[in-house]
């Protein structure tokens, strides 16, 4: 399944909270109004990187992904040059075990890549065996780093350091960019860490 991957807007905010919302409830774990309102706020950082995915331009947004500013301090300290943190990886229940997450996540790479961010970090739960799958076979590896969320359940920091562009790009009809990911690999992954991660890069 071909996904068409496309750096978000501000009109593609309320849809990404909609596909966000759906994930999360579909974990079973439904977001509380301030879990809802740190996701608006994250979305409207002028310097985060958003991808969202559609089966075609002027469908239904169905994935997103977030890269914001890498800072020091684990997410307390100044912005490091060079660096994105992937703070969100969302993919509809609808489509999940379809490849979406593999391709998601190389449109936002090369978005990623485009602001100069060669080197990203995320975390994902011990647990997510899926998660950790879908980010290894992008590039990522364990960086030693790990801590528990308020529940207990420890974490895992991967990072990953971009070996230049696998994709093509170019301006589609409302003049953004649409990335267009290889399609070699169409194994059934999805990624759903947990999102609150925010502050740890």
């Amino acid at each position: 399944m071909h996904l068409t991957v496309l750096n978000g807007l501000p009109a593609d905010h309320q849809a990404v909270v909609r596909v966000w919302r759906a994930a999360n409830v579909a974990r079973l774990l439904p977001p509380s109004a301030e879990r809802v309102a740190r996701i608006w706020e994250k979305l409207a950082e002028p310097y985060a990187c958003l991808a969202i995915g559609r089966l075609d331009p002027n469908g239904d947004v169905l994935a997103m992904a977030l890269a914001e500013p890498g800072r020091a301090e684990h997410g307390a300290g100044a912005v490091i040059p060079g660096y994105g943190h992937v703070s969100m990886v969302f993919v509809h229940p609808d489509m999940w075990g379809r490849g979406v997450g593999r391709q998601l996540l190389q449109g936002l790479h090369e978005s990623a890549s485009e602001r100069g961010r060669s080197r990203t970090t995320l975390w994902t739960r011990a647990s997510n065996a899926r998660a950790r799958r879908l980010y290894e076979g992008q590039g990522y590896r364990r960086s030693g780093h790990e801590t528990t969320l308020g529940d207990g359940d420890p974490i895992l920091q991967f990072e990953r350091q971009d070996t230049g562009p696998r994709h093509s790009v170019w301006v589609d009809d409302r003049g953004r960019h649409r990335l267009g990911p290889s399609l070699e690999d169409e194994s059934a992954e999805h990624s759903l860490p947990r999102p609150e991660t925010e502050g740890r890069s």
